[in-house]
């Protein structure tokens, strides 16, 4: 206790504390507060020590690095079941989420329609079996003299014809032949001139009629490949129209040959050509009863049979509704697999408006079933991140709907064509699932970690102590004296999530400095007393 503090109290305890004498002693007191303030840096606190530095050593590890995507679960086989034509529906046997075996019936159309095709067919094939019956048993005999004389003589007619224009045009040729030969030696001989002439007048001191010699010849060399090019077209025009006309010809007689067969079968009917009326006939009734056998077909497959076991993912129709038949709405695959591209997702280049989740595609089938005995994930990577997956890469699956579940996985393929979502190009990759869990549903979004590199044994640094300058890479290395730093340039290998692997210009054993954290700084302003913790600490009352 101090001596103003001892007087204070024992003027208190022997009741002499009057006003005259409670004044000083009052202001003895507040000079011993400030002195303890002053004391302990309350109104002038000492400058900040400068931040201590931030290191990370350099040691032998691993580096791994791994690339994300977010996609869909989907089962590891889907197909649209359709019914073979379309139809009304009579029953419906299953619902969404049933499970049905092979074979199993799933629905049924109203018969009514393919009955009556199949009466028609049968018709058909009784109309087809008459005629030939007819001509097996038939014997009259077809005269048609008149018709075969006229057409023998337009065909004399068109092989006149044909005759004269055959030799019209070859004459032509050979005058345009002919013609295309004298030009071209005429050509030749210009030439030979013009290099003669060219030769006299390479000599050092060539006569003064050069120019116009070589420029005579020239016009000369032009004026005969000019008459050699327009015989060439002239010789090209009339071969065409040679072959045109052979063609023509050729035509023309196939028509007047087609017209005398067409007379001489009415004439020979019964007698030459009967036998091949016969065969035709046979082949009418043979597609007849193929006829028949389709609309058999189609009558039995108005009942819908579930083509492999699994679950009805989705059902299109109620009894009374009418369904499309046929193989419409077939399920987009999956890179490498049977399983379904989610719902929306682009599978060409050219795909504007591809939607990476959702559920797997359930649409195009009357009734849509997936084997549930096993999922992949199918999730998009952007292009960068595609590059560097590959087949057989190691991976884990989280799942939004089941936060504490991860799976192992392994990448299956990866697309090899782009889709495009939300304008950034991406890549389709399926990821099989290595372990199957009951909690897991078609449609899940499931966030994909991919590991595309790792190496072990190496030297190894952390990524924040390392700064790039165009293609080289730097980090500042603290020296043996813990203060000195310089900037090292170092080689590096595998770039990881959080180190990089380091080729050279690092060693065990060295410490790299690390970014230096920004501590929040304030004042209360004017110079008085920072109380509180926002710019230089807290007021320090008693005590060092």
């Amino acid at each position: 206790m101090s001596v103003a503090q001892r007087a204070f109290s024992n003027e208190l305890g022997s009741g002499l504390l009057t006003r005259e004498r409670l004044v000083p002693l009052a202001l003895a007191v507040v000079a011993v507060f400030l002195a303890f303030l002053i004391g302990h840096d309350v109104f002038f606190p000492p400058a900040p020590s400068a931040a201590a530095v931030r290191t990370a050593a350099v040691t032998m590890g691993s580096v791994t690095a791994a690339v994300s995507g977010t996609g869909t679960v989907v089962p590891v086989q889907q197909q649209n079941v359709n019914f073979a034509e379309a139809g009304t529906l009579s029953e419906v046997d299953v619902k969404v989420g049933d499970q049905v075996t092979q074979g199993q019936v799933l629905a049924r159309l109203d018969t009514t329609t393919f009955q009556q095709a199949l009466d028609q067919a049968n018709n058909g094939l009784a109309s087809a079996q008459a005629t030939l019956d007819s001509t097996l048993n038939g014997n009259a005999l077809v005269q048609a003299q008149h018709s075969l004389a006229a057409a023998q003589q337009s065909l004399a007619d068109a092989q006149a014809s044909v005759d004269l224009v055959t030799q019209q045009d070859a004459n032509a040729v050979a005058a345009d032949q002919s013609q295309l030969t004298t030009d071209q030696g005429k050509l030749a001989s210009a030439n030979a001139q013009l290099q003669t002439d060219q030769a006299a007048c390479s000599v050092p001191s060539p006569p003064a009629s050069c120019p116009t010699t070589l420029k005579n010849d020239q016009d000369a060399v032009n004026a005969a490949q000019a008459a050699v090019n327009t015989d060439q077209s002239r010789l090209t025009t009339d071969q065409n129209k040679q072959a045109s006309d052979r063609i023509a010809s050729q035509r023309s007689l196939d028509q007047a040959n087609q017209s005398v067969t067409s007379a001489q079968d009415q004439l020979n009917n019964q007698t030459v050509t009967r036998p091949n009326t016969i065969i035709q006939q046979q082949s009418a009734v043979a597609n007849a009863q193929l006829a028949v056998q389709t609309a058999q077909r189609n009558l039995s497959e108005a009942m819908l049979t579930a083509p492999f076991s699994g679950t009805v993912l989705s059902l299109s129709g109620q009894p009374g509704d009418s369904v499309t038949g046929g193989g419409g709405g077939a399920t987009a695959q999956s890179p490498g697999s049977t399983a379904p591209l989610p719902s929306g997702a682009g599978a060409t280049s050219n795909s504007s408006a591809a939607t990476g989740a959702g559920a797997a595609s359930a649409g195009g089938g009357f009734i849509v079933l997936g084997n549930m005995t096993a999922f992949q994930v199918v999730a998009p990577f952007a292009e960068a991140d595609a590059a560097r997956l590959a087949p057989g890469n190691p991976a884990t699956i989280t799942f939004d709907a089941i936060p504490n579940l991860t799976v192992q996985a392994h990448v299956l393929a990866v697309a090899a064509s782009s889709s495009v979502i939300s304008n950034v190009t991406n890549y389709y990759a399926t990821l099989a699932v290595d372990q199957l869990d009951t909690r897991l549903r078609s449609g899940m979004t499931a966030n994909a970690n991919v590991l595309v590199q790792s190496v072990a044994g190496v030297l190894t640094v952390t990524n924040q102590a390392i700064t790039h300058v165009g293609s080289n890479s730097f980090v500042t290395l603290l020296g043996k004296d813990g203060k000195t730093e310089t900037r090292q340039l170092i080689q590096t290998g595998v770039v990881g999530d959080t180190f990089t692997e380091v080729t050279g210009g690092l060693n065990v054993g060295d410490r790299v400095v690390l970014p230096q954290l920004r501590a929040p700084t304030g004042t209360t302003g004017g110079g008085g007393a920072r109380f509180g913790g926002g710019g230089g600490g807290a007021v320090r009352l008693g005590g060092g």
